[in-house]
Parts: C-alpha cells; sequence; structure tokens
C-alpha cells in the first residue's frame, strides 16, 4: 500500500506493514508534564541468565559497559537527541541503514536489555549480542512505526565493544 506521501509504505524493523493510530507529533513535548508516563516503570532492566537487575540510581557504568551504552542510548532517545543517536552506530551498519533527520522525545518505558551472547573476537574487539524490548507511551510512529503505544516487539541488536572500549550498534533486526 502506498503512504500519504504516495510513496511505498514501510516497517523500520519488519518486514510486515501495519496500520497504527499515531499520536500527534511534537518536538517541544515535555514528557515530564505527563503524568501517566511519569507513573509508569522507566527504569533499564538487563537480564544475563536467570538474573534480572533493574537500574535504579543511572550508574549504567558498574553493569559492564554494554548496560552503559545501552543507558546513554535510551536516555538520548528519550531526550528526542536525533544527533547524538546517530553516533551510535557502526560504518557497517550505515551501509544499509540512514542516519535519522530527527525524531521527538520519546516516551519509554518497561525496557529490558537480554544479553545473550558475549563473544571475544580475533580482532580483539568483543561482540554482544542482546533481546531488546521496550514500549512508547503516546508513540508518535517517528522513532518506532512498527508498533502500536504501549505495545512492544523484541529486537536483536548486535553490539561491537572496539579495542578502546567504544560500543557501537553494527545491527537491529526484528526478532522472530
Amino acid at each position: 500500500f502506498l503512504d500519504t506521501e504516495g510513496t511505498k509504505a514501510t516497517s523500520m524493523y519488519s518486514d510486515e506493514v501495519k496500520t497504527f493510530l499515531f499520536h500527534p507529533i511534537d518536538y517541544d513535548l515535555d514528557i515530564t508534564a505527563d503524568s501517566v508516563y511519569m507513573g509508569l516503570d522507566r527504569y533499564l532492566y538487563y537480564k544475563n541468565g536467570g538474573e534480572t537487575m533493574a537500574v535504579t540510581d543511572g550508574n549504567y557504568a558498574k553493569h559492564g559497559r554494554p548496560v552503559e551504552f545501552f543507558g546513554t542510548y535510551f536516555d538520548t532517545v528519550i531526550a528526542g537527541d536525533a544527533e547524538t543517536y546517530n553516533t551510535f552506530f557502526t560504518d557497517r551498519y550505515y551501509a544499509s541503514n540512514k542516519p535519522r533527520d530527527s525524531f521527538p522525545p520519546q516516551m519509554l518505558y518497561d525496557i529490558l536489555i537480554e544479553q545473550l551472547t558475549m563473544t571475544e573476537n580475533e580482532d580483539k574487539t568483543v561482540t554482544y549480542t542482546f533481546n531488546v524490548s521496550y514500549k512508547i507511551h503516546k508513540n508518535t510512529g517517528t522513532f518506532r512505526n512498527d508498533i502500536d503505544s504501549d505495545a512492544s516487539r523484541v529486537l536483536y541488536y548486535e553490539l561491537i565493544e572496539g579495542m578502546d572500549g567504544t560500543v557501537k550498534i553494527d545491527r537491529i533486526t526484528y526478532y522472530k
């Protein structure tokens, strides 16, 4: 089917295109003024094996570089900071994906990152894989157009930690 501009509609992380009723876009949104959102669970949860921990103090670094990366990543998405967001990806990621022009602040909650693997590579880098899920309260469709408001869909993230300790996203795909 075609979108409102007459081009083929696409889904960000899925081959399946669904239609959702998105909320109005507001780049000046003060998410702290939304009492429903402020009452939701906005902590980042980190699952590794059978243990799940909530990072309640904002000190992501004490849980390791990948968790620190995700803490900063989600804080950036919540702030609607597309410029910083675009720095979180490898050149390989950008070989098949475009940087974001913009997106408004996102009301993310129920954030869960589940570490699946950690592999030390021959070139001294480390590859991590995660299942990641979160919900967006009053989703505008500008950051994720493949989920409805207050719904989630698991995504598979592949992170690369360089020899200098920098962590970047190498791939995001829809988890099937």
